[in-house]
């Protein structure tokens, strides 16, 4: 199942930027990183999506090797296409990959990056488990996920907005994650509540669904899917207003 289509992409790519899946862009990424200098390491990014991250990770971040993984083949190759515009072909790769054990050896990688994709795994404790089998030793992971509060499965506001979202997400409290790193084996692991940042960035969406760039999305793919991308901005803030939806910043480090 393609969760992904272009007209989705599209539609995210003008509304979030040139290679972008969700909120937030170059700033959220360089929140994520603070206090992490990955000039020379060698990255894996965990859900590419179409590419940007890993884009900025090379070029405003300075890794030497960043490899993305995805689950679907239209947004690797997006995202092959992208590197090389940016004359990053070398540097910057993109693999399909299966769900599962990740296709890499132990410790090949200085740091485990991903942005608002592991909201699409059910199971926390196996996907952070294999992050650390391919860190190495004192490398980070450091990741950006949607979790709920206890009992948001039940939440009215949740299922609506659920009902104009995607309906393969995979959502958990946040303490069940951050018991999820200790489980893994991660040292120094933090999970941090960022629903009030998220809040004012969703508001700022809505603002810009209901003026020029809706206009252009209706001009460009239509008044349905812009219709469409509104209403789950504006029921997303619902979720996040009522405190059922809590984005949070995820980090541990594989112990030395």
């Amino acid at each position: 199942m393609q969760y992904y289509p272009k007209e989705l992409t599209d539609a995210l790519e003008l509304i979030w930027g040139e290679g972008m899946l969700s909120p937030g862009g170059p700033e959220k990424v360089a929140d994520m990183l603070e206090g992490i200098d990955i000039s020379g390491r060698r990255v894996l990014d965990i859900g590419s999506g179409l590419g940007g991250i890993d884009v900025l990770l090379a070029i405003k971040h300075g890794a030497a090797i960043v490899i993305g993984i995805d689950v679907e083949p239209q947004l690797i190759k997006s995202a092959s296409n992208l590197a090389a515009r940016k004359g990053l072909a070398g540097r910057v790769s993109f693999q399909l990959v299966t769900p599962g054990r990740l296709p890499f050896v132990d410790t090949s990688f200085d740091l485990v990056f991903s942005k608002d994709a592991m909201l699409h795994i059910a199971n926390k404790l196996a996907v952070y488990s294999e992050v650390l089998r391919v860190l190495k030793p004192g490398g980070w992971f450091i990741a950006a996920d949607w979790f709920w509060s206890e009992g948001a499965a039940e939440s009215r506001i949740v299922r609506a907005w659920l009902r104009e979202s995607q309906s393969n997400f995979a959502f958990t409290p946040p303490a069940a994650a951050l018991q999820a790193l200790i489980d893994a084996g991660f040292a120094e692991p933090t999970v941090t509540d960022l629903r009030h940042q998220l809040q004012k960035i969703t508001r700022e969406e809505v603002s810009l669904l209901k003026g020029p760039v809706g206009q252009k999305l209706v001009a460009i793919l239509g008044k349905e899917i812009a219709d469409s991308r509104l209403a789950s901005a504006e029921s997303r803030q619902a979720a996040l207003d009522s405190g059922d939806l809590m984005p949070c910043y995820l980090r541990g480090r594989r112990p030395s």
